[in-house]
């Protein structure tokens, strides 16, 4: 109990000589905007980081096939100690020792060097493709959370006004009951409300927690880690992107060219088509140039020296039917990638109408709902002047606070609606943005 005390006066005494190291820790947290957080996800992110190991394995692979065009050089040595029975070799007894250097190039071997080479290196920028295809979605992913952090917290905001409202609601019935002037219907109903925006409030608050923890996951920081960001729902929003046709076609064109999953699999295809020649390759001869230059005898002391250099020719005649096996699966392979291919364009041109659509739609919500907004604050004004001169009633009151709040929400959810729809539409094009942060 006595070391207790102490180590809590202990606490005590460093908490008042030294009062701004709480405060210092709170403040450390720095308010970062949507390009902070997407760099800071870019270069902290677990699952983009692998990506990129993965290429960088792929990039390796080059050099490997590159090494089909040099000659390769062995260094052997071996010694050993015969001892026959007598009717083999005499029954002699003796050492043999060997050592020596043995060389062999391939001179040609059907193409198999160079379709490999081709074929690492397009799978290599297959895989460069896929790398930026997947830091795109983690653009896209860090927006989304952005924007739902930001609408969570203004949905608390909105929560915490409500319950404050509903408390001057039920002053005002209490003191109207006091005077006779309301009934305890009224008492009992404000009170409700109160309770209702209490729940509101856990609710809120909770849901900016979780929000909060999915954009720490997309910037590869611990889930709790505390985290502020700037508020630019209210910005104003861009200019109209337009609705006519002949725009979506453009941002189609555009996507065409851009968009990182077509650049993969048609990288995909050309390695492909290398692996197809890498496969007739085995129809060919090969043929090599051999030498070894060598040394040998039964002393250490008494080596003889010999070398040698020649050409040989393989032809291979059967196999079982295993090479022209192999080529139509090649073949085969290539044309399930082209299907697929002509799959990923269809999917492409639906994303982009799919986003082009949704940016439209919720550029008129943001109208739609400001005039609602507008329109329900108005109503909840009139409402509680009306109820406070006597003339209206407390079910008046909590319908327009009800309609008020879910006015505001729908407002918020429209402005973070529109910047996350802004962000997949760039997502669906591989837009001029998306390339700015990627550089």
């Amino acid at each position: 109990m006595l070391i207790t005390k102490m180590i809590s006066s202990a606490i005590l005494g460093a908490a008042l000589i030294f009062p701004n190291i709480a405060i210092s820790q709170q403040i450390e947290v720095k308010t970062l905007n949507l390009q902070q957080c997407i760099q800071i996800a870019l270069k902290n992110n677990p699952q983009i980081i692998a990506t990129q190991i993965g290429v960088a394995k792929l990039k390796k692979k080059i050099p490997e096939e590159h090494a089909g065009f040099y000659p390769s050089l062995n260094f052997n040595a071996d010694a050993g100690r015969l001892s026959a029975h007598p009717g083999y070799y005499g029954g002699k007894i003796g050492d043999s020792y060997n050592t020596g250097l043995s060389m062999r190039y391939n001179i040609f071997q059907g193409g198999k060097t160079v379709a490999s080479v081709h074929a690492a290196r397009y799978k290599y920028e297959a895989g460069r493709s896929g790398y930026k295809g997947s830091q795109q979605d983690l653009i896209l992913s860090v927006t989304e959370a952005y924007y739902q952090l930001l609408q969570a917290e203004q949905f608390t905001g909105v929560a915490e006004k409500s319950l404050q409202r509903t408390q001057s609601h039920l002053d005002f019935a209490n003191a109207r009951f006091k005077n006779g002037l309301a009934s305890r219907s009224d008492i009992l109903k404000a009170k409700t409300e109160q309770s209702n925006a209490k729940l509101d409030l856990i609710h809120a608050r909770n849901a900016v927690s979780m929000t909060r923890g999915q954009l720490n996951i997309a910037l590869g920081q611990n889930v709790s880690s505390p985290i502020k960001i700037v508020d630019d729902l209210n910005e104003a929003a861009a200019k109209e992107t337009g609705g006519n046709q002949s725009k979506f076609q453009a941002l189609v064109e555009e996507a065409y060219k851009k968009r990182p999953e077509l650049r993969k699999i048609e990288n995909q295809l050309q390695a492909q088509r290398s692996f197809i020649r890498l496969a007739k390759a085995d129809y060919y001869p090969t043929v090599s140039l051999d030498g070894n230059y060598n040394f040998s005898g039964n002393k250490v002391s008494q080596l003889y020296r010999s070398n040698y250099i020649g050409i040989s020719v393989s032809l291979p005649l059967f196999s079982g039917f295993s090479r022209p096996a192999r080529v139509a699966q090649e073949k085969l392979q290539l044309q399930v990638l082209e299907q697929q291919t002509a799959s990923l364009r269809q999917q492409i041109s639906l994303e982009v109408w799919n986003a082009f659509l949704a940016l439209k739609e919720v550029k008129e919500l943001i109208v739609n709902t400001q005039v609602f907004l507008k329109d329900a604050q108005e109503n909840s004004d009139i409402s509680e002047g009306e109820y406070k001169e006597g003339v209206g009633s407390m079910l008046d009151v909590l319908d327009a606070e009800t309609t008020f709040v879910a006015a505001q929400q729908r407002y918020i959810e429209a402005l973070a609606d529109y910047k996350i729809a802004q962000m997949v539409l760039q997502r669906a094009v591989s837009g001029k943005y998306l390339e700015e942060i990627l550089g």
